[in-house]
């Protein structure tokens, strides 16, 4: 039972190049924020790996700071988890010692295992199958496997990979002397003394080999390509009892863990975007597009699977997930490889100096087309160049360009699912772009509401684990701590929009042409 007079709760945001530690008060509010930097390691061409050692001992670090506050410590009510979904690491059972660094999600040395793995043919077997019976019965799960094509993203591939690299590590698997974990197992062995091997179903499913249909590790799937079973965390419900933390890592204090979640999914809790059609886009180095879909799994049938956004008191809400992969990265290279601007609060000044683009179409794609096109070959492109543009057309047009990439998901989505959206709720650092979050809405035809706080995921996690302790009542209760949005409502002409949103369709299918 959770101590009545516990006045915060902690939250763990564990991302790509650094943790965060958040305290939050009843009121929501921010009163202790903490960073450590925690870059990759790049060990050769495609490898992304973190130390997880390095990891542990940067989240230890965070605990002390926030005890330096007098008096914090003591008053924790509970802790809740976020992280980096799909990324793993393979530890000895008997000691807690790593035997792997932690692969990445975006570790792309294992391309060739997945494109072995497409080609099984007891795999290819049970696709032909799905694709009848999906066909036949309309049955989700049979349609998304006879769908499922095996990439580097997954982690299915990457740990066979590590598996065949190692022919003594897999047959310590198969005895039972391994344990796998995406990173908040990690976190969560290690801050219980190594007493809990424990993981929520949106890291699960994000990790390839948990089913989503039926909430258990996908056995025929690893059985195919000889991925032992004892490896696995049991799973929670993502506001479920993780254990609880040894005392000496926060002062004496031993702090219930009640929340584990993917960080995206964390977002969209922290967004509180709690009905299905309710949207949330978190605008980093990509732009992460999150649609709540309700009680029931759906999926877009051109190639958005079904991913478990969270699971509360034994019930699961799904979601759909789309990105464009570059957003802020795409804003730092116009600045650094071309000169265009520096941040996106430059671009935004610089776009700002006109009312439109007077014709400029740009493409944002330079790493390739996601949903609903699938081009990995697209490059990126300038569109609609005259002797009279200006550098603030084309600043203008990027910023166009971001936000109608966004909208091409949202009408995908809808499209494939019937799902009307209702709202959008928007984070993140490319988000501070007011022309590109009114273009937005423009474009989508619906209200964006811009939170306060850059970074939700944290804030979600903080959420998932306050509620399951009785710090916060119920989801109404969430939704009264959301204050300081900023709204941007639809008010382009429609005659105006309409020929914008064709523009742009036929700028990308000349672009998508090139090869």
């Amino acid at each position: 039972m959770a101590n009545s007079q516990g006045k915060f709760v902690l939250s763990i945001d564990s991302g790509g190049s650094g943790i965060r530690a958040f305290v939050l008060d009843r009121k929501g509010k921010i009163v202790e924020r903490q960073y450590e930097k925690t870059p990759p390691n790049i060990p050769e061409a495609g490898a992304l790996e973190h130390d997880p050692e390095v990891l542990w001992k940067a989240l230890l670090s965070l605990l002390k700071k926030i005890q330096k506050r007098k008096g914090i410590a003591k008053d924790i009510i509970t802790l809740g988890i976020c992280n980096q979904r799909g990324s793993f690491v393979l530890w000895e059972k008997a000691t807690g010692k790593p035997l792997t660094p932690l692969i990445s999600w975006a570790d792309v040395r294992s391309h060739k295992t997945s494109e072995a793995m497409n080609r099984n043919w007891i795999w290819r077997i049970i696709q032909i199958v799905s694709t009848v019976v999906g066909r036949l019965t309309n049955h989700p799960m049979m349609i998304a496997t006879s769908m499922l094509k095996f990439t580097t993203d997954h982690a299915t591939c990457r740990l066979k990979w590590v598996l065949d690299q190692d022919p003594d590590l897999r047959k310590r698997c198969k005895k039972g002397e391994v344990l796998f974990g995406t990173l908040d197992t990690w976190f969560i062995y290690k801050l219980t003394g190594g007493k809990q091997h424990l993981t929520d179903s949106s890291n699960a499913v994000a990790t390839g080999m948990f089913n989503p249909f039926q909430l258990i590790w996908n056995k025929p799937v690893c059985g195919i390509f000889g991925i032992p079973m004892s490896l696995f965390p049991e799973v929670k419900d993502s506001n479920g009892d993780f254990g609880i933390t040894l005392p000496e890592f926060l002062g004496g204090h031993s702090i219930p863990i009640r929340a584990s979640i993917g960080d995206q999914m964390a977002a969209l809790f922290g967004q509180c975007c709690f009905e299905p059609g309710e949207v949330k886009i978190s605008q980093g180095s990509g732009a992460f597009v999150d649609i709540n879909m309700g009680y029931k799994a759906k999926l877009s049938r051109r190639g958005l699977f079904p991913m478990i956004a969270w699971r509360l008191n034994g019930k699961t809400t799904y979601m759909l997930e789309g990105f464009v992969a570059t957003a802020g990265t795409l804003i730092d290279w116009l600045g650094k490889g071309i000169g265009l601007s520096d941040t996106p609060k430059v671009l935004n000044e610089l776009a700002s100096q006109s009312e439109d683009t007077e014709g400029v179409v740009f493409i944002p794609t330079p790493t390739g087309a996601r949903f609903p096109y699938f081009n990995p070959r697209a490059k990126a492109s300038v569109i609609g160049l005259s002797l009279a543009t200006h550098r603030r057309h084309v600043a203008r047009a990027v910023l166009e360009g971001i936000s109608l990439s966004l909208y091409e998901i949202l009408e995908g989505i809808q499209q494939d699912t019937k799902v009307e959206i209702k709202d959008i709720k928007v984070d993140g650092g490319v988000s501070q772009s007011d022309i590109l979050l009114q273009s937005l809405a423009d474009f989508s035809n619906v209200r964006v509401d811009r939170a306060p706080e850059p970074d939700m995921t944290a804030t979600g996690a903080a959420y998932m684990a306050g509620l399951a302790v009785g710090f916060w009542k119920d989801l109404a209760e969430l939704k009264t701590l959301q204050k300081g949005y900023k709204s941007f409502d639809p008010k382009m002409d429609p005659a105006k929009r309409t020929q914008k949103i064709l523009r742009w369709k036929k700028a990308v299918a000349a672009t998508l042409s090139i090869e």
